[in-house]
């Protein structure tokens, strides 16, 4: 097991296990936010700002990480990467708690599908939605 923090004040922020026998897992089906039949449809990665979540974004990119899903939720801004073993993961940052603390629910359902390629896929427009 590995152990994963982001300063001293946390024990951990991401622990991660190792599969015994990963040669008897069963076959990754093609991952997908909706639907899915593993137990954990994806894990989120949080940046601290727009700033380190762009940067990041942008070295994935470099990198040849292709974004399956990328857009806009009410709370963040996400793009949503497939790991080499078929495990979603979404890179994200969150937006202030005041454009969508007024109606979480809303918040929470509201998606804005973006470009998952290309220059285009790395805009982050400082028009943010309001809930409430």
């Amino acid at each position: 097991m590995r152990f994963y923090r982001s300063s001293a004040d946390h024990h951990h922020d991401l622990a991660l296990v190792e599969m015994p026998a990963p040669a008897d897992a069963p076959e990754v089906s093609q991952w997908a936010l909706q639907g899915g039949t593993g137990a954990v449809n994806h894990f989120a990665v949080c940046y601290p700002d727009a700033e380190s979540w762009k940067q990041q974004l942008e070295y994935m990119q470099e990198q040849g990480v292709e974004f399956a899903i990328r857009g806009n939720h009410g709370m963040t801004r996400s793009a949503y990467v497939v790991d080499p073993d078929g495990n979603g993961v979404e890179i994200l940052y969150e937006v202030a708690r005041e454009l969508w603390e007024g109606d979480v629910n809303a918040a929470l359902n509201y998606f804005e599908v973006l470009p998952t390629s290309g220059p285009e896929s790395l805009d982050d427009s400082a028009e943010y939605a309001r809930f409430g």
